[in-house]
């Protein structure tokens, strides 16, 4: 018998799967977190349906660390990590966000004097090409 697909918070509840979100401020902020589904159900219902309105849920989440919002997500096993977190580096200790922010400054710091990358940048090739 074939099983139907996880689709709704409650197939991801019954079948102890997770959504985690993944703060998509790469250069200020890298938070991640395990959504809690009970909160989200209350607030979207057991049958939202995630794939359907997943940019709307991306819409509404706020990171608790920096304030961005449209996180990006990634799904596996309730309580354990995903090994491939898309954008993100797999298995990588995440920075505290007064360090990151530094960081962010030390950057643009660097590349306030650049030419911004329009076609050809300082005589190399066109990316793709």
């Amino acid at each position: 018998m074939p099983m139907r697909p996880i689709r709704t918070l409650q197939d991801f509840h019954d079948t102890h799967r997770a959504i985690h979100a993944y703060c998509s401020h790469y250069w200020v902020c890298s938070h991640d977190a395990q959504l809690a589904l009970d909160r989200l159900a209350f607030h979207l219902g057991w049958g939202f349906d995630f794939y359907q309105g997943r940019d709307y849920l991306a819409g509404r989440l706020r990171c608790s660390i920096c304030g961005w919002s449209h996180p990006t997500f990634a799904l596996g096993h309730a309580g354990k990590r995903p090994e491939f977190s898309g954008t993100h580096g797999a298995g990588t200790v995440p920075l505290p966000a007064e360090e990151l922010i530094a960081l962010q400054r030390a950057r643009e710091v660097h590349i306030a004097d650049e030419m911004p990358w329009v076609g050809k940048r300082k005589g190399g090739r066109k990316f793709g090409r």
